[in-house]
């Protein structure tokens, strides 16, 4: 009876020791300074038998010596089953809408808040939606591409132009406000004109091809089936010697590829790089990065699967936040080879089924955003 005693004595002892980070064996690369406390794990059937193209998990973790929330969407961008894309407050540049909103009325399965954007709503950087430019790149930041079943981040830029028989004409910027000297082309998306309270000449072109041009020292209407390409004094080139009359048809070029099938969303900075991690102290839109705060950021693994991800934030007791470093860490420890971050603090937010999972930093509610990347799933009666 000794025995039997002393034997289940020291199986009873080694469970209790190993049951709490059974979890982390089964998920996580290493254990410190990483506790895996619980995890939940539900994913979403696609049309396909090789796999589900979405799986959700939640994390809650202690990470060097403080207790976290995560949020966790892996994606197979692959699969013909799943499409994500970014979607704007209102289908607009300006504004600010509820990321429950705007899941709900693109029928998205999840969402997560986006980019950073300004006080007028307007996103940093650039936005691709099903191959259209809404919003040009600044060039600065890698930008989070979907592309015929595959995705990365990649910083972009370059020129742009309108072409013609006659030419080309080069713009600087895609929607976006007035400046001296700039030249800019305009889409419904920007409004119903292009704001425009100084000096310039405008180019309407509709339907391809050059309605007119327009000068005076106050805004255009931009046509519902056409664009505006704005110059603000003073001008840049000799607006008298254009290379396109009226009745020419014209193309929007771009030295970055853009097909119909491109969705784009500009990032903030570099998480990891390569497998490195490259975030610094401090970031032009967030500011310290050593502050523990509520993340959100995008990954992709080294087999292309996306990486989505919300860290809950400033709230002690439930969920610390974490640092720009323990991002990047986390992220690499969930097999990120390229990782950059998303807008965060009280944005930080994430839905899933209709559902918001995280608990957002301002009392758990929504704070109005001004655009999401959503996940919407197909099924057989789509085309």
């Amino acid at each position: 009876y000794f025995r039997i005693f002393l034997a289940v004595f020291i199986i009873s002892g080694a469970v209790s020791f190993i049951n709490p980070y059974a979890g982390h064996f089964l998920f996580h690369k290493s254990i410190l300074p990483f506790e895996a406390v619980t995890e939940k794990i539900s994913v979403k059937s696609g049309i396909e038998d090789k796999g589900p193209p979405v799986k959700y998990r939640h994390s809650s973790e202690v990470i060097n010596g403080n207790k976290q929330e995560i949020d966790i969407l892996e994606i197979d961008p692959g699969s013909r089953n799943v499409e994500v894309k970014p979607a704007l407050s209102f289908d607009s540049v300006f504004g600010f809408e509820n990321l429950s909103s705007i899941a709900s009325k693109n029928k998205a399965f999840a969402a997560v808040n986006a980019g950073f954007f300004s006080e007028y709503g307007h996103p940093a950087g650039m936005v691709m939606i099903d191959g259209r430019v809404i919003v040009s790149p600044t060039g600065r930041y890698p930008v989070f591409i979907m592309n015929n079943g595959h995705a990365g981040l990649q910083e972009l830029g370059g020129r742009m132009w309108i072409s013609g028989e006659g030419g080309k004409i080069f713009f600087d910027e895609v929607n976006s406000i007035e400046g001296p000297g700039k030249t800019v082309l305009y889409t419904r998306e920007f409004g119903s004109d292009n704001r425009a309270k100084t000096g310039n000449t405008t180019l309407e072109i509709v339907e391809g091809r050059i309605k007119g041009m327009v000068q005076n020292a106050g805004s255009t209407p931009i046509p519902e089936n056409g664009i505006l390409l704005t110059f603000y004094e003073p001008y840049g080139i000799d607006i008298g010697s254009l290379p396109f009359k009226a009745g020419d048809a014209v193309d929007t070029n771009y030295e970055f590829k853009a097909d119909k099938r491109m969705q784009a969303y500009e990032c903030g900075s570099w998480l990891v790089r390569d497998g490195r991690i490259v975030i610094g102290d401090r970031d032009e839109w967030v500011g310290v990065m050593t502050n523990w705060d509520p993340r959100t950021a995008v990954g992709i693994k080294d087999d292309g699967t996306v990486i989505l991800l919300t860290v809950d934030g400033r709230q002690p007791g439930y969920s610390v936040g974490l640092t720009g470093n323990e991002l990047a860490e986390l992220l690499l420890r969930y097999g990120a080879e390229n990782a950059a971050m998303l807008d965060g603090g009280a944005s930080t937010e994430m839905i899933v089924e209709g559902k918001i999972v995280n608990r957002p930093s301002f009392k758990g509610q929504e704070r109005p955003l001004g655009g999401g990347i959503i996940i919407r799933l197909r099924d057989k009666n789509d085309d």
